[in-house]
């Protein structure tokens, strides 16, 4: 396929603005849609909008197309199961979710690590948990030189109080790609567990969750051409142990 048959795929793309074609670099907003998900998305809201569980013909296929796209997800992220993968409005709204099932059971004197480099959707809920909790977090610092995590120091930052980790794999701001095999290998050696915001290295490139062994790994489907919506990867023995913070 060339570029032109690329582009005429999206509609964004062969509009014209002030006699030129438009080119996006709106990251945070997202990427544009192929007419593709645009069918798809119109065909179902236009003959088979209904809820789950219901004995009609349009939640059935609503059933159908949840599966299906959970075994998508699953693909993508060579998850296991389409058990393990997690749907919500965004990944902030996830993660906010995640990090109150995550936290119950966390004490005071527990520790929290995040990383200076991660945007704040995966900063913030934390932060917000372990305030609850009377735990304490702790922020991994940069190289100033590179812009890359500054592994010595977030190594001397865990200790058997460590309850989580979470880092970003590829950071919004200066594209900076961490070792999250690394992280996770040395975050699992004092029983913490580890959170990864993979929303902007999802769309470039390959995500394989039990290579990396993470507990949970987070995306942006917007961000590679789908829909606004968020996913998360857990762990079964994760998923099935917790408690939803609502339903």
């Amino acid at each position: 396929m060339n570029l032109t048959q690329l582009r005429r795929q999206f509609p964004a793309l062969m509009q014209q603005v002030a006699g030129q074609s438009p080119i996006f670099l709106d990251g945070p907003g997202g990427s544009q849609v192929p007419q593709s998900v645009l069918s798809a998305m119109t065909a179902y809201l236009g003959y088979y909008n209904s809820n789950l569980g219901g004995a009609f013909f349009s939640s059935d296929k609503t059933v159908e197309l949840m599966a299906n796209a959970r075994q998508a997800a699953a693909d993508l992220l060579n998850a296991p199961s389409k058990e393990q993968i997690v749907f919500g409005a965004n990944m902030t709204s996830l993660t906010f979710s995640f990090s109150r099932a995550i936290s119950r059971d966390w004490t005071a004197g527990d520790e929290i690590i995040v990383t200076n480099a991660d945007h704040y959707s995966n900063v913030s809920s934390w932060q917000q948990a372990a305030e609850d909790k009377g735990a304490t977090v702790k922020t991994a610092l940069i190289n100033e030189a590179d812009c890359s995590l500054d592994m010595a120091h977030f190594e001397s930052l865990l200790s058997s109080k460590t309850k989580l980790v979470a880092v970003t794999y590829a950071s919004n701001t200066t594209g900076s790609i961490n070792d999250i095999k690394r992280i996770v290998e040395l975050a699992h050696a004092v029983g913490a567990l580890v959170y990864v915001d993979a929303v902007h290295y999802a769309p470039h490139e390959l995500v394989d969750v039990q290579a990396l062994d993470c507990d949970f790994l987070a995306c942006s489907a917007y961000k590679f051409f789908g829909p606004h919506l968020g996913i998360v990867y857990g762990k079964r023995e994760h998923l099935e142990g917790f408690t939803p913070y609502k339903v």
